[in-house]
């Protein structure tokens, strides 16, 4: 499933994924009894990226199409691009150049980079043939998607029932509009680091892991915080 989170501050965008892919598959016992299986498949999935150092695109949802990891379709699209596209352009070609497809893959992305001084982040839904932006002008703030219960969960109030009454848990709401670049990309970092360590321990597919790729985009460039290399792993 993936997870992905985008923040959008006044120094800049901050955008960041994990790296997991998981194998579902469905093994039938007798005529009636079925047990589904979510096997971890690779940590090693690349679902962030970044296009002509300006405008970074992270994706959500299947990780693979056909049985390819989606990195691979990703650095065809990219390499496909006219230079110096807008980032409503992209995030709509992008719509169209997986919706190409035969089996349209129920993935998402996030589009994210500037016009100008003004930061703009896209969200495309392929299976919904959907291109919207998400960030509202002016404003500090983040957008998350793919498995996102978790971060979701422990950033809105909650209630703990009592006596046939809901008591409003204490709650502090996350003071966007103050963070700097730097609150951003630890934030970024919390989210997909605290929602891979929650699913770790529960009774449910492990579908958030790996490391963590972290891409800050400012008016001027895009650049890595953190990206995984090609490496030895012995």
């Amino acid at each position: 499933m993936s997870l992905v989170i985008t923040l959008y501050v006044r120094e800049g965008i901050v955008m960041a994924a994990d790296s997991r892919a998981t194998l579902n598959m469905v093994k039938r016992e007798g005529e009636i009894q079925r047990v589904d299986l979510s096997v971890a498949q690779s940590d090693t999935v690349r679902k962030l990226f970044l296009f002509e150092d300006r405008i970074g695109i992270s994706a959500f949802g299947e990780a693979a199409i056909d049985g390819v990891p989606i990195s691979g379709y990703m650095d065809s699209f990219i390499a496909g691009l006219k230079s110096g596209g807008g980032v409503g352009e992209i995030a709509r070609n992008l719509l169209d150049f997986f919706s190409a497809f035969h089996n349209k893959p129920k993935t998402g992305f996030h589009v994210s980079g500037y016009d100008g001084e003004e930061p703009l982040v896209y969200q495309v839904l392929i299976d919904r043939a959907e291109v919207k932006r998400i960030n509202p002008a002016g404003a500090q703030g983040a957008a998350w998607a793919g498995e996102s219960d978790i971060l979701t969960r422990l950033l809105q109030p909650l209630y703990e029932k009592r006596n046939k009454e809901f008591v409003p848990l204490p709650y502090f709401q996350i003071p966007w509009g103050f963070f700097t670049l730097q609150d951003a990309v630890d934030f970024a970092r919390f989210a997909l680091r605290t929602t891979a360590d929650s699913i770790r321990f529960m009774p449910r597919p492990k579908t958030v892991g790996g490391p963590i790729d972290v891409l800050v985009i400012t008016p001027e460039k895009g650049f890595w915080v953190s990206r995984k290399e090609l490496n030895l792993a012995y």
